[in-house]
Parts: C-alpha cells; structure tokens; sequence
C-alpha cells in the first residue's frame, strides 16, 4: 500500500492535470463496474479468484490499459473499491454522499508513510514498448482517417466544441479524432456532427482551432457559405482546389 501510494504520488508530477480526469474517471466508473462484478459473482458458478482475474484481465495487460487510459481507469477503481472493502468496510455509507475521490480515500487509511521517498523511478523496456505500441495505433488511425477518400473539408477559425462522446476520441499530439459524433458551436451557431472529425486544439479539448471533415458529397456553395448535407450552412470565406475545401469562419 505504502509503495502503491508513494509511486502514484510521484507519477502526479509527470501528469499533472491529467491526473484529475483519471482520479474522476476511477470514483464514477470504478464503483459501477464493482456493482457489476459483484452482481456477476452472485449468480457465476466461478470461485472468487477466476471473477477477479477476469475483472483485471485490461489492467494487468500493459498494452491494453496503455492504450485505452479511460478504460484502464474502469479496472484501477473497481480494484481500489475492492481494496477499501478489505480495509475500510463501511466506505460506500459515506462515499456516495461525500466529494471525494477512491484515491483520496485509499490515502486517509492509517497507513505509517514510507521510510524513504521515492526519488527515481526507472521505465522498464516493457513499459516502453507499450507505450510505443499506442502511440503508433494511434498515429495509424489518424493517418487512416485523413488519407480517405473524398472532399477533405477543413474549417478554421473559432470553434468551441459544445458535447462530444469522450469514449471515442483518439487523441494526439494537439489533434482529437473524435470517432463518433461532435457538437461544435460556430458563429455562435450550433451543428452537429454525426460523423468521424478530426479536431486541431491547442488548449483542451473544447477550444478547436481547425476541423477536418471527410465529405462524401459536395457542398453546396452559396457564394458567402457552404450548405454541407447533414450538418447544415456555415458561413464563412471559402477556397476549394481539387478535394480540398479550406473554409474560414469569424
């Protein structure tokens, strides 16, 4: 537990703000999934010891819980559930009513502090060819998605993204693949997106400075818009060469 506290505590300073969605993501998911595993084990003929290894089967596997983090999140808080039924019984009375994370609550236990901090933590190669496996994946994805065929629309200017599912989204290097739809608010208008969409942010996940859709039909131009069948007209400065159309908004 010491070590377990110590390491994650010292990961803090390589993540920073990250560290916040994975604390929330482990508190919300994390008790949902120990609901269903424990729903699971009441009515599975398997003994305890197959139910968990089959519940940590993402987090134990390197390559799965680096390449899906959100995922990850799902196993490392139904785990720390698990924990706190060991060492604190009665944690769900106060859990469910109370603003803190499972985290939070794994370091309030009476655990003595480490004798020596942890200074140095050393990456095995292991872990960095897990790492290098999702990065990789998710370059390719990327790739695949801007060399598809059809009118490649790229609208720059101001954009705020307004709802978009957090379960498919693949990020990198500044660009968010949003897999399966997004809402975007342009010219303080709002169009949904049912669609992949590749996202250019700076900061975030919300400020877009450009947005690239793949069109299988053509705009329709109006001269100060375009018309983009299921989505809608977003006005805007617009220039096309070939299969590429670059629309700039206010």
């Amino acid at each position: 537990m010491n070590e377990f506290i110590s390491l994650r505590e010292k990961r803090t300073e390589g993540i920073k703000e990250h560290l916040t969605y994975e604390n929330l993501i482990e508190s919300v998911e994390g008790p949902a999934w120990y609901v269903e595993l424990k729903a699971f084990s009441e009515k599975s003929s398997l003994p305890n010891d197959l139910v968990l290894k089959k519940y940590g089967k993402n987090l134990i596997d390197v390559v799965e819980s680096t390449s899906n983090i959100r995922r990850s999140c799902y196993s490392s808080g139904l785990f720390m559930c698990l924990l706190l039924d060991e060492l604190l019984p009665d944690w769900k009375e106060s859990f469910f009513e109370a603003k803190t994370t499972l985290f939070e609550l794994i370091k309030i236990l009476d655990i003595p502090p480490r004798k020596q901090a942890i200074e140095e933590v050393q990456i095995s190669p292991e872990t960095e060819a897990a790492v290098n496996f999702a990065v990789e994946s998710r370059k390719k994805e990327l790739d695949e998605f801007e060399a598809q065929i059809g009118t490649h629309l790229f609208i720059e200017g101001e954009i705020i993204a307004v709802s978009f599912d957090p379960m498919n989204i693949i990020p990198l290097e500044g660009r968010l693949l949003h897999k399966n739809y997004i809402k975007v608010r342009i010219n303080n208008q709002e169009y949904l997106i049912q669609q992949p969409s590749l996202a250019y942010c700076a900061v975030g996940l919300k400020n877009i400075n450009k947005l690239l859709i793949v069109l299988q039909d053509k705009p329709l131009e109006t001269g100060d818009s375009l018309f983009i069948t299921g989505i809608g007209e977003i006005k805007g400065q617009y220039e096309i060469q070939k299969d590429t159309i670059n629309l700039v908004v206010n």
